[in-house]
């Protein structure tokens, strides 16, 4: 009595508890130091698959009604992609002075005029397919691709941030396929942005599709803008 009671020797069962909690608690801490590595993004795409998985389980996702591309007219806009769109004419010639496009025989030059501001924030390439190589024209086949400013005739290469420009674009299509007073449908493209976070990296535009279709009627191209050889 009196004198301090000296500790009992733990169990066999206790000891082992003791080192199996030990055990899991250094297992528990490698695991979270291996999650704070781990972007988040692979958390997210994970947790999607294994929503659409459960989905699909239940007979999958309901069918979303996906909106028929407007119908319009010259000078209606349309933003698609990122970009103010406005078709303002169109027209058929020979070879075209600045385009580089030389039609062959049975051939002629279209030409289409537009409207475009890039509403990025940042430049935007004018040869993508999101962007002004996207622009077509509906049952034409078109050949070649030469995007450049009515105002100097130079080449564009880049859409830059909030700069209205009037860009004419200029392809070669069969002389029978085209004929002034028709008219055609132009398609603008639409697109959706993603900003990369494995492996791509910065802003792209990707399922591109028909945006809009817009009417316009076809003029003969004045005589002064097409190319004349001396005979």
């Amino acid at each position: 009595m009196g004198e301090r009671d000296e500790p009992l020797p733990a169990s066999r069962e206790e000891a082992d508890a003791a080192t199996r909690a030990a055990s899991e608690a250094r297992i528990t801490a490698w695991a979270r130091k291996m999650a704070d590595r781990v972007p988040t993004a692979w958390f997210v795409s994970g947790a999607g698959a294994v929503l659409l998985a459960s989905t699909a389980a239940f007979g999958g996702l309901a069918d979303v009604p996906v909106p028929k591309p407007p119908k319009l007219h010259a000078g209606e806009h349309y933003v698609g992609s990122d970009l103010d769109m406005s078709v303002v004419s169109a027209a058929i010639g020979g070879e075209v002075r600045g385009t580089g496009l030389s039609p062959a025989a049975g051939q002629r030059t279209l030409v289409v005029v537009l409207d475009v501001t890039n509403e990025f924030s940042k430049p935007r390439s004018a040869s993508a397919k999101d962007a002004l190589k996207g622009v077509t024209v509906k049952d034409v086949a078109v050949q070649g691709f030469s995007p450049d400013r009515t105002v100097d005739g130079s080449s564009v290469s880049f859409l830059q941030p909030g700069v209205a420009t009037r860009v004419r674009i200029s392809w070669l299509v069969d002389a029978d396929d085209v004929a002034p007073g028709d008219e055609i449908q132009v398609l603008l493209p639409d697109s959706t942005h993603f900003v990369g976070e494995l492996f791509t990296r910065g802003d792209y535009w990707a399922d591109i599709r028909t945006g809009a279709y817009v009417t316009v009627g076809v003029d003969e191209l004045p005589a002064e803008d097409e190319v004349t050889w001396a005979r």
